[in-house]
């Protein structure tokens, strides 16, 4: 089972194994305590999870978008 985190320092959706105890930010390279990350999904497989990922920053993006056009 793989989990999708976010970086508790720089915000990135990140995967990793539901069975590890930390994994390291391969964007600003924090090492990350898994229990203290936030978790907003679950997936079987790697490719599920990555599948995951690029949907949740599509739909980051959008809300972004809409509120610059909002404010």
């Amino acid at each position: 089972m793989y989990v999708v985190i976010v970086c508790y320092k720089c915000g990135q959706l990140l995967l990793a194994k539901t069975d590890q105890k930390t994994r390291q930010c391969s964007y600003c390279e924090t090492r990350l305590i898994l229990d203290k990350t936030k978790k907003v999904a679950s997936a079987k497989t790697a490719q599920e999870a990555s599948i995951l990922i690029r949907a949740l920053k599509r739909k980051k993006n959008v809300k972004t978008l809409e509120l610059d056009f909002t404010g």
